[in-house]
Order: structure tokens, then sequence, then C-alpha cells
């Protein structure tokens, strides 16, 4: 499952990508460019704007109800029927790009020293560079 997320759900957009979902999030797209991109693509647009989401071409769209970045998580996954996510990182929270298992070694001067010392494991974004491991925020999510 692929989305879209409109310019009012940037936290939702990052937390989805987290989880592992190819999540399309630019702050410059307008609602034309929204429902294109989810038309081409076959993407559900995640939107709080009423008024995109009652335009006939956005059919593929969850309304997002809530504030809190934590219950709009549930609400797509309730609405959509989603039990599992994809995969914990595996993709880039920034730039939406898959990630790739880096060698310890060549993360050593990228990471803070203390990271480096208590983990083996860590994720590269071929897209923008950045590094991931698995912290206790990872550990959370993946804990429910």
């Amino acid at each position: 499952m692929k989305f879209i997320a409109d310019v009012m759900l940037g936290r939702l957009a990052k937390r989805l990508r987290l989880l592992g979902f190819d999540v399309l999030y630019d702050r410059t797209l307008d609602d034309n460019e929204l429902i294109r991109l989810s038309l081409e693509e076959d993407r559900v647009i995640l939107t709080r704007d009423t008024l995109l989401a009652s335009r006939p071409l956005a059919k593929n769209r969850l309304m997002i109800e809530h504030d809190l970045v934590d219950d709009q998580l549930r609400q797509v996954f309730d609405a959509l029927g989603i039990t599992a996510p994809p995969g914990f990182l595996t993709r880039c929270s920034l730039c939406n790009q898959p990630l790739a298992a880096a060698q310890k070694q060549d993360v050593k001067d990228l990471v803070p020293e203390h990271v480096y010392d208590t983990r083996n494991y860590f994720f590269l974004c071929a897209g923008c560079g950045r590094v991931y491991w698995k912290g206790s925020h990872v550990e959370r999510m993946e804990r429910g």
C-alpha cells in the first residue's frame, strides 16, 4: 500500500515511512498534483483538507480526523485494515528512499560515538545519506 500525504500531515508521513510504508510528501504539491500522483501511482491520499477530500477524482483518499500523530496512525491502520507494517527501518523518514544495510565501520564518523559503541546494525539512505539504527524509539514502535 502506497500513500501520498498533504501538507498538513508531515509527521504522519514520517512515522509511516519509519514503519516501512512508501509515502510521498512534498509541501510544494498542490491539490491537483496530489490527485494526479495518486491516480498515476495508485496511492491513497491522506488529507485533512475537506475541499481536497470532496473532489470527485480524489476518491482514493482517507480524511484524517485526529490531531495527534499516534491517533492518526491508528486511524490509517484501522480504516485500511492494516494489521502489520511492512518493516521497521526500511525507508528513509526524510526522503522516502529505501534503506540499505551498512557496515558498522562505514558509519563510524557519521553517528555519535556512544551509538557506534552500543549498536551493531546500521542502515544508510542512498538518497540523502542519513544513517539509521535501532534505537529505543524503534524498539518502542516494534512493541506497539
